[in-house]
């Protein structure tokens, strides 16, 4: 598509922008002057423009912005979804290196960088320059752009906001000339909630520009005072029962890890041959519902594990299927029940030359493409290797692995689960202090016990499982042990 089908794309739906949109514009406080400066327009249901047929329904009900380049031409649109849809924001030509508003760079040293289209047109509307990227990624040309430049980070008032704050103040401290963290009053999501609520906010948003030149620290060396709200919103969450996790598919497991999996390192152990790998998968198809999974796979080929699947859901031995005594249309019924859980799981093959270097590329590669944070699985610790030509102990090297782990938990917010051979005696206490939660399992007579034996955010507990090795599936027992 050339530069002039993307005016004419928005002009037209420019031209579009009707009742229902204009409504949601003002609800947010955007003027008719911002949003004839920035050409929003909307597609509502499958009334879109066209060019020969092919757009229509693209942007279906949702607010569409323009993304204009340093030299002040149209390089992408990103629609807003106004019904909930996801993608919550969804691009066009899924361009990555330039961000909203990026002209304005040109045009002042200072910049206030957010995480929100919204926040950014409410910051013009009192002339302050304002930026943010169109996804969630900063890409290395998009940070060369603020070399030199005094940079003023206000992302969303919540805990995924704080920690992109911190991860963005990392990334583009080494190029910029100042950077200072801007922290909103409690109960306001965002800039844009700032502009619609508070009086005199321009005033008001001054003030914690000049007090975020004053404390003029970067994360996590902020004063404990900035993290009281923080904290009290947490204690919050836990007294009202509304610690929100994502869900296991196993009940008692997600309570007893105060809602099911957080963003930390989760390391499950057990001897060989116990049913770790089957277990891992059950669990990341019971997580694929609600959330994208990366299974990274030493232990089993992606087919093995693709048979673990369709033995649960049809019944059939696993055995049978690999030796491929079971009706087709037996396993073609399961693998089109499997394919909804499919779209949001993806394993990587890994063998014993491939690097825990290699899997962070392909990680960001799967990530960069749908845009969400994924649950990761390693199945498992004693095969990967950390990197390319390191002289290390295999025990040196685990722990390594395990401290690399836990820093991208952290880093991406997201939870990972590292599968290990053998129990926490068999581990070093080095390798347990990085670990979040740590579970075993064991057998016993016609159940596999797991017990929680660490768990920094929740609480310690036993479940028995029944497991039906010929299909791999795990069942809770009735017998159930806190």
């Amino acid at each position: 598509m050339n530069k002039e089908d993307l005016k004419q794309l928005v002009k037209k739906y420019h031209e579009l922008l009707g009742k229902d949109a204009m409504e949601y514009l003002s609800e947010r406080n955007i003027t008719k002057q911002t949003i004839d400066k920035f050409q929003i327009g909307y597609e509502k249901d499958m009334i879109g423009f066209q060019i020969n047929n092919q757009y229509q329904g693209y942007f279906r009900n949702r607010i569409i912005f323009p993304i204009i380049d340093m030299l002040g031409e149209i390089v992408d649109l990103v629609g807003r979804s106004l019904d909930g849809s996801e993608p919550k924001f969804k691009t066009f030509l899924e361009t990555k290196d330039v961000y909203f508003n990026e002209p304005i760079i040109n045009q002042s040293e200072e910049i206030i960088f957010t995480n929100s289209i919204f926040d950014v047109l409410s910051l013009d509307q009192v002339n302050l320059p304002g930026i943010c990227t169109v996804s969630n990624q900063l890409t290395d040309n998009q940070i060369v752009k603020l070399t030199g430049k005094r940079i003023f980070l206000c992302f969303g008032n919540d805990e995924s906001g704080r920690r992109e704050t911190i991860r963005v103040a990392r990334n583009i401290s080494s190029v910029v000339k100042d950077l200072y963290i801007v922290h909103l009053p409690e109960g306001l999501r965002d800039i844009n909630d700032f502009f619609i609520h508070v009086k005199n906010p321009l005033e008001e948003f001054v003030k914690l520009l000049n007090k975020a030149i004053e404390e003029n620290l970067l994360p996590p060396i902020t004063p404990d005072s900035n993290n009281l709200v923080i904290f009290q919103e947490e204690y919050t969450k836990r007294l009202k029962g509304n610690v929100v996790g994502i869900s296991t598919g196993f009940e008692e497991l997600d309570q007893l890890l105060m809602g099911g999996l957080r963003e930390g390192l989760y390391l499950l152990s057990g001897d060989v041959a116990i049913g770790k790998s089957t277990f891992l998968k059950q669990l990341a198809d019971q997580v694929a519902n609600l959330s994208p999974v990366i299974f990274v796979s030493w232990e089993m080929s992606s087919f093995e594990l693709w048979v673990r699947s369709i033995s649960r859901l049809s019944g059939a031995s696993s055995q049978e299927i690999l030796a491929g005594k079971i009706a087709f249309e037996k396993v073609q019924q399961a693998n089109q029940d499997y394919s909804k859980i499919a779209q949001n799981i993806w394993t990587i093959d890994a063998n014993i030359e491939t690097t825990l270097e290699e899997i962070g590329t392909y990680v960001n590669k799967i990530v960069n493409t749908i845009n969400k944070k994924p649950v990761i699985i390693f199945d498992y610790l004693q095969r990967i290797n950390l990197k390319r030509g390191l002289d290390l102990s295999s025990k040196d090297q685990q722990l390594q692995v395990v401290y690399n782990l836990h820093y991208w938990s952290r880093e991406f917010g997201i939870p990972i689960i590292l599968a290990t051979t053998g129990n926490e005696n068999d581990l070093a206490q080095d390798l347990l202090a990085s670990v979040d939660v740590m579970v075993s399992l064991k057998v016993e007579i016609q159940a596999v016990r797991m017990e929680i034996i660490k768990n920094r955010n929740g609480i310690l507990g036993q479940i028995l499982f029944s497991f039906d090795r010929s299909i791999g599936l795990f069942s809770k027992m009735s017998e159930n042990i806190n």
